[in-house]
């Protein structure tokens, strides 16, 4: 892992994790609690959609090559 993929590892967990939760707590302080949930749930789950967009989803994960099902395998029906 280099510098850059370190910073950009960094800035993620920061935008994922940490800005929601203190957003929440300072909502929950002025008397918004249930605004700072949604904050908090909107702000995670629009996390994991930018990391499975920016770094899962690029990966090319296939099975090896010469893998297959076996010609008697009825278990899946076609």
């Amino acid at each position: 892992m280099n510098r850059n993929d370190a910073l950009a590892l960094a800035g993620t967990v920061a935008a994922i994790i940490v800005v929601p939760g203190l957003a929440n707590g300072f909502l929950s302080q002025l008397g918004y609690p249930w605004v700072g949930s949604a904050v908090w749930a909107l702000g995670y789950g629009l996390g994991v959609l930018f990391v499975w967009y920016q770094w899962v989803r690029p990966l090319n994960i296939h099975a090896p090559e010469g893998v297959g099902r076996a010609d008697g395998d009825e278990s899946v029906e076609e």
